[in-house]
């Protein structure tokens, strides 16, 4: 077989990666711990996809690369003094750490989500979802997954984080504790946002949880919740269960105006503010907010 001049076959010359194929590669590295095994005990040859990564594999130190790999952790972790996800969800991962659920394995698994993906640094610097949004995504879903065997004692890891009396101890069992972890990643997701919301203008990334308004003074939001979840973020939960409803649910809001964040449940009468059907309700309890400085 005989090749044109100038072809890479004759030539020796292998064509480089571009840009984009050079990022993807350094993060399917920063992020995949087993083709880094690979990588450190069968050589470039058994993991590059062609003589492009070949070439730049061969040049990769595994020391470094072991070490960014975990600087790469901790800055998704931690992201600086006041963002990231273990600031973002005390609560949740309180809970889970005491069901037996370990930090590293949420930041591996979260790793490796289609969820990661649509944060906004990865794989590239464009537009995309906070890492706070992104990672609530992949919680809730794996809190769902490891519904009924993983997480069968989360039942008693949430209540230590909730408790509301000996006499209520959580006969209710796992179904209501797994209510109440949801919620928390809810409840921690939507206050990480509503602080951005205050701190960060104009964002810099997007926002895909439905239901935030924009208001005179900002934004806001409602959400209902069970009433034991709310009392779980109460720092005196006992007193907390007491004063809310008996109802079933309670109505929650979060508001973002430039005096800060504001949040706690609310009654009916203001809970009408967010109603998509204009109503005299709604604009008695808009006009009652806007008294407050939060409309």
């Amino acid at each position: 077989m005989s090749s044109a001049p100038g072809d890479a076959r004759t030539s020796g010359r292998v064509e480089q990666l571009n840009g984009s194929q050079l990022a993807d590669l350094l993060m399917r590295l920063l992020l995949d711990e087993r083709l880094r095994a690979r990588l450190a005990g069968e050589g470039p040859a058994a993991v590059a996809s062609g003589p492009g990564e070949l070439e730049c594999l061969e040049t990769v130190d595994l020391a470094e690369l072991d070490s960014a790999a975990r600087q790469f952790r901790t800055a998704v972790w931690k992201m600086g003094r006041s963002g990231g996800i273990a600031s973002a969800f005390p609560r949740s991962l309180r809970i889970l750490a005491a069901a037996g659920v370990k930090d590293a394995e949420l930041l591996t698994g979260f790793l490796g989500s289609e969820e990661f993906g649509r944060f906004r640094l990865v794989p590239y610097a464009g537009r995309g979802l906070s890492v706070e949004e992104a990672f609530a995504s992949y919680l809730l879903g794996f809190v769902a997954a490891q519904r009924d065997h993983r997480l069968a004692s989360v039942g008693a890891a949430a209540g230590a984080d909730a408790t509301v009396g000996a006499d209520a101890a959580w006969s209710a069992g796992a179904s209501e504790a797994h209510v109440v972890l949801r919620e928390t990643v809810t409840h921690e997701l939507m206050t990480a946002l509503f602080t951005a919301l205050v701190c960060e203008q104009p964002l810099s990334f997007d926002i895909a949880v439905e239901g935030i308004v924009t208001t005179g003074r900002g934004h806001a939001a409602l959400r209902r919740y069970a009433p034991r979840s709310v009392a779980s973020w109460s720092d005196r939960p006992a007193t907390a269960a007491r004063r809310e409803s008996p109802g079933p649910v309670v109505s929650y809001a979060y508001f973002a105006t430039p005096a800060g964040v504001t949040r706690g449940a609310v009654s009916a009468q203001l809970a009408a503010a967010f109603e998509t059907t204009p109503s005299a309700e709604g604009d008695a309890a808009r006009r009652a907010l806007c008294g407050r400085g939060l409309w």
